[in-house]
């Protein structure tokens, strides 16, 4: 009868599939969202955690490897964000805080690097900077290094409000 492989060139095939998955990285990739874009909504802080703390010396005001209220005010209070529970990432580079008391705050925003890193600015003066160590469509993640009286990475949880 009729053979295929008489008639078609290797070459052929083999390119033909080279192509074919390329079309497919090309809309796997092209569906995958940005961090920039999966970063967008409003998010609730869940807890304060350490990766890595002075135990010894603050041992009172720690539960395990969750920050205290007290500590955690230690820690952030140079911070804009040490009052803010809820953080609301806008589209324009604008971030909403809103504390439990009902304070708001407005800064700026952007993802640095290769959008692992959370660039955060309030009035041009402060300037903070946070790794994002996961980030989901429920789920965002923060690290920041303390440099004060306790050493370690603090770690911001967040849960997205729908």
């Amino acid at each position: 009868m009729f053979d295929l492989r008489k008639k078609v060139h290797p070459a052929f095939i083999y390119g033909g599939t080279l192509v074919g998955f390329l079309c497919l990285f090309l809309v796997l990739m092209t569906n995958a969202s940005s961090p920039s874009q999966q970063i967008v909504g409003t998010w609730e802080e869940v807890s304060w955690e350490y990766e890595k703390a002075d135990k010894d010396q603050y041992d009172s005001v720690m539960t395990g490897e969750v920050i205290a209220d007290t500590l955690q005010r230690l820690i952030a209070r140079d911070r804009i964000i040490h009052q803010a529970e809820t953080w609301r990432f806008l589209p324009n580079g604008k971030l909403l805080l809103t504390s439990l008391r009902g304070t708001r705050k407005a800064a700026q925003w952007t993802l640095k690097g290769r959008g692992h890193v959370l660039f955060m600015w309030y009035n041009q003066e402060s300037e903070e900077s946070y790794d994002i160590a996961k980030i989901t469509p429920d789920e965002l993640v923060l690290h920041f290094h303390t440099d004060m009286q306790v050493r370690g990475i603090a770690k911001i949880t967040f849960k997205k409000i729908r």
